[in-house]
């Protein structure tokens, strides 16, 4: 068995971690992404932060076989291309050549959430599920489908952009350019949007100083912490997002009839079962019984994990399985 990094790049932070051949995490880096900088400069994060998950290994750059990493989309992971981002400032960026030139191995790209969820799928929530939802609410909104036991991604390459589901027709702006975007409603950007706006209009909250000056953001641990000490502002706005969650999710569930919905992410990481249980709720008030009756909505086991071990599973399985293909 061969030695491979995963690494998980999102808006706020880019981990990395290096699985032995018995498949255990050996070593691991992260680092802030710093999303406004240029492309360029992100990159570089990236790269610094797989050597130093591959030094923190004990591992020689000679021992490593392959690199996995699970990227915001649009993508083009037969050409490994950031096609565009809505949280980072890449447009037609060679991610897959560039690690594979700079790590001197074969690189797999893959979504985000696609290589969150099959983290799940392999050593989490999903463990011995056939058909899986997942949906990660963090700086943005991933999602990703395990369909019959394989990672479905539809003739694009790109099915599972849950976060750019329209569940407010002329809501607000999302990144993506469209209005009233899941994304727009739920994300952790969206719901500090939503603070501050609750802010300039004289509402009293605890989280009035909390909003990160370089980016008006405020962290998940932040909003779990005003949600549990009963913040009317916080509990306002984020059942709000859980609500926009649920009509989201109650309608993939009438649409794919999945047998588990699996939630992750930074702020469901936050706030954990207890919000899991308000979306999942929300959503089945919109599944049919039909499709609800034995569904499992369930909190993501492997936190900050299940990027860069989902990323690193399928750059292994990418050795013997090859790279991905276009659809004929």
């Amino acid at each position: 068995m061969a030695w491979v990094l995963g690494i998980d790049l999102g808006g706020t932070k880019v981990s990395a971690a290096v699985l032995d051949p018995a498949g255990r995490i050996a070593g691991r880096a992260r680092a802030k992404t710093k999303a406004w900088r240029n492309d360029e400069d992100v990159f570089g994060t990236i790269a610094r932060t797989g050597h130093q998950a591959i030094e923190n290994a004990g591992l020689q750059l000679a021992g490593l076989s392959a690199v996995g990493i699970g990227s915001p989309g649009p993508l083009d992971p037969v050409a490994g291309y950031i096609i565009e981002s809505a949280n980072l400032k890449f447009k037609n960026f060679p991610l897959g050549p560039r690690l594979a030139q700079e790590f001197g191995v074969t690189t797999t790209v893959e979504n985000d959430v696609n290589a969150g969820l099959y983290g799940e799928f392999k050593a989490g929530a999903a463990r011995g599920a056939r058909d899986v939802l997942g949906v990660f609410v963090g700086t943005g909104i991933g999602g990703g489908l395990i369909l019959n036991g394989r990672l479905y991604r539809g003739a694009s390459l790109n099915a599972g952009e849950v976060g750019h589901i329209i569940v407010e027709a002329g809501g607000p702006r999302c990144g993506c350019g469209n209005r009233g975007c899941l994304e727009a409603l739920a994300s952790r950007v969206a719901i500090s949007r939503e603070v501050k706006l609750a802010i300039k209009r004289g509402r009293k909250t605890v989280l009035s100083k909390r909003l990160k000056k370089q980016t008006d953001l405020l962290s998940s641990n932040d909003l779990k912490d005003a949600y549990f000490e009963g913040d009317a502002v916080a509990v306002k706005v984020m059942n709000r997002a859980a609500k926009a969650l649920g009509i989201a999710l109650g309608s993939l569930v009438n649409l794919l009839g999945p047998e588990m919905i699996v939630l992750g992410g930074g702020v469901i990481e936050a706030l954990g079962v207890e919000y899991v249980d308000r979306i999942g709720s929300a959503t089945r008030r919109i599944a049919f019984d039909i499709c609800g009756r034995d569904l499992k909505i369930l909190k993501a086991e492997l936190g900050d994990d299940a990027g860069v071990i989902g990323a690193a599973m399928l750059a292994r399985e990418s050795l013997n399985a090859g790279a991905i293909e276009r659809p004929q």
